[in-house]
């Protein structure tokens, strides 16, 4: 399977990479289904889906750093089968994860409207010798991730988690948790959370301790529309929650309603 080590990629390894690419799409990696065949491998497997269905000619890419935004050349790179299964060949060590679907069909280039993409909510993984960590990824359908001001952090030790649900009290997927550092929400959020899982949990990391009022919406920028899915803590004052250094408080869940 695919796997582009740093160190064997050249300054030109923008030029290189779609080559590599089309070379190993011509092996057939192993499926989801056939990853507990894979003795002795190591690496990270699972499948990529995109409104149900197999994400079909994405990618999944592995960062050894998030410093950079986990966008330009990735350390490691796998091309996503026809029924939605890879496999990253990796070597030991902590990795950042991100899945994209690239709308021109590119393998390489910056986020552009129409294409999709996901990031693994728990970065960084942990990947041991000769074990295959199991991670499935649903794509979102934006231009680029959005972002608040400073951004969405994939890793830290410092922020909240919780689990976002709808008026009907089913988990409510694919949506964003937002952090002010006022109860004024009526503006750009400071920092975004990736994407909700299938199970709603989400994780917001913060980049230092302090005070983080919370709101949870499908979008992060301008104001909510009439009807969107929207939802706070509570109002005002009661909206925010103290971060601990080297901690991630449980906030417990945030409901989403439509917005009037």
């Amino acid at each position: 399977m695919l796997r582009f080590p740093k160190s064997t990629l050249p300054t030109s390894r923008a030029i290189l990479l779609p080559i590599l690419l089309l070379m190993a799409a011509c092996a057939a990696p192993p499926g989801t289904d056939d990853l507990a065949d894979l003795t002795g491998a190591t690496g990270v497997g699972g499948q990529v889906l995109q409104d149900g269905r197999p994400a079909d000619g994405a990618f999944v890419y592995a960062y050894r750093s998030a410093s950079r935004g986990l966008r330009g050349p990735a350390d490691f790179g796998a091309r996503v089968e026809p029924d939605g299964s890879y496999f990253l060949d990796l070597v030991e060590g902590e990795y950042h994860l991100v899945a994209r679907l690239r709308k021109s069909g590119s393998d390489a280039g910056p986020p552009r409207p129409g294409d999709a993409w996901a990031i693994y909510p728990d970065n960084p993984v942990r990947v041991a010798p000769q074990s295959i960590v199991s991670i499935d990824f649903r794509l979102r359908e934006s231009g680029t991730p959005r972002q608040g001001k400073q951004g969405t952090l994939t890793s830290g030790d410092t922020g909240f988690r919780g689990r976002l649900i709808a008026a009907d009290g089913h988990p409510f997927p694919d949506a964003l948790v937002l952090a002010y550092r006022t109860p004024e929400f009526h503006r750009m959020p400071d920092l975004t959370s990736p994407p909700s899982d299938r199970d709603g949990q989400f994780t917001l990391f913060v980049p230092e301790p302090g005070t983080y009022c919370l709101a949870a919406r499908t979008g992060s920028r301008g104001q909510p529309r009439a009807g969107e899915p929207y939802g706070t803590l509570g109002e005002g004052d009661e909206a925010c929650r103290r971060a601990v250094a080297g901690q991630l408080l449980d906030v417990g869940t945030i409901v989403l309603a439509p917005y009037r």
